[in-house]
């Protein structure tokens, strides 16, 4: 009897089996599958491979992972001029940043230290040098905003690893109380003039915008050549302060008639109604024009929150982010016919309105050590 129950209970779920199975079928993706019953549900369609995705479900998933995504920050830029960036950004996109300031020396170390593990998403410099140099070390992402398309070639690196955001000049102050306008110098090169002995003054190599200016001039003119430039102006009086911004105060008071420094300390000085003129220097027929340096944002290579990182570059290239970057610090946008805004001062030209030089980035980064190796005790704060 036990035989026959168990025989019967193998036949029937044979049966069972069968039924279940039906007559096998191939589908158009070659799975096999079973052939629907009148009182079976419909099984959901197999999903297309070629069919185009939901845009609206695609947009939505990515918003929410900018809105999760925490961004971090290192910029050369002093904290409180880059507070208004993030603060806006972080108001138009709900995306948290950290930001970490510093020199630009110190945070392109920090960059090359944690290749293998980053932990900065954007950076953010005042050296174009720097930044051309971290990525000839394959330490940033290549990456075209859409927002860039009208910042100048020759501020943008050429596999566009860094972009321009906004742009200084490298100008000479004068106090007009000291200097007559007709007594100025127009070239940078005429302050080794004896007339000018004991007069000028200059910020020391500590100061990356120094450095990059020494690195064009000796690009363009040779070492020898750069050398005895700098030896020249020591020897008439010239006086090296620790920062570019104590050399245009320095001019306000009138201790220093003559400065050479970046153009937005002079709107400083010129806001306090010190007495001082600006001069676009080597702007005539032949000149080698006013160097023109910009500050750079770049997205770093194997972060893990690209898309953010990429939204905060095209942030800081449209208007909404231009806005509190020329505000702070009085730096002028680099697209020809964009008007200066809030950083509009009497004497201060926008870009489109300085002859300047054709600058090599790549160039300027590898000659900026060989700088700090020439000139640094010559250009150290108090010597």
């Amino acid at each position: 009897m036990y035989r026959n129950i168990l025989g019967t209970l193998c036949l029937m779920l044979a049966i069972l089996v069968l039924a279940a199975c039906g007559t096998p079928t191939t589908t158009g993706n070659g799975t096999d599958a079973a052939k629907p019953t009148p009182t079976t549900a419909q099984p959901s369609p197999e999903p297309d491979p070629e069919a185009d995705p939901d845009p609206e479900a695609e947009a939505t998933q990515s918003d929410a992972a900018l809105e999760d995504a925490e961004l971090v920050v290192y910029s050369a830029r002093k904290e409180d001029l880059m507070a208004p960036l993030v603060e806006a950004f972080e108001e138009e996109t709900d995306i948290d940043v950290t930001l970490k300031s510093g020199k630009p020396a110190e945070l392109q170390l920090l960059v090359q230290q944690e290749k293998d593990d980053p932990r900065a998403d954007v950076y953010f410099t005042t050296d174009a040098g720097g930044a051309q140099s971290l990525a000839e070390q394959g330490l940033l992402e290549v990456y075209e905003s859409p927002n860039a398309e009208k910042v100048p070639a020759e501020f943008k690196a050429p596999d566009n690893t860094w972009t321009g955001v906004i742009g200084r000049s490298r100008n000479i102050i004068i106090n007009t109380e000291r200097i007559k306008p007709a007594d100025a110098p127009k070239s940078i090169f005429d302050l080794t003039d004896p007339k000018y002995k004991n007069q000028v003054a200059l910020a020391s190599i500590e100061e990356g915008s120094v450095r990059l200016w020494l690195a064009w001039l000796l690009t363009t003119r040779g070492e020898d050549f750069t050398v005895q430039y700098i030896k020249d102006l020591k020897a008439n009086g010239a006086k090296v302060l620790a920062e570019n911004s104590d050399v245009a105060q320095a001019v306000g008071r009138g201790e220093a008639p003559i400065g050479i420094t970046n153009h937005y300390y002079y709107v400083f000085e010129k806001r306090d109604n010190s007495p001082v003129a600006l001069i676009y220097p080597d702007q005539g027929a032949g000149d080698t024009g006013t160097l023109v340096m910009p500050l750079t944002v770049s997205v770093v290579k194997g972060t893990e929150h690209a898309d953010a990182a990429k939204r905060f570059v095209d942030f800081a290239l449209s208007p909404a982010g231009q806005a509190p970057l020329t505000t702070q610090e009085n730096e002028f946008p680099l697209v020809p016919g964009v008007d200066l805004g809030a950083a509009k001062v009497e004497g201060v030209r926008t870009i489109d309105q300085i002859k300047r030089p054709k600058v090599d980035f790549k160039e300027l980064a590898d000659a900026e050590k060989r700088v700090v190796e020439l000139l640094g005790p010559e250009l150290t704060a108090g010597e």
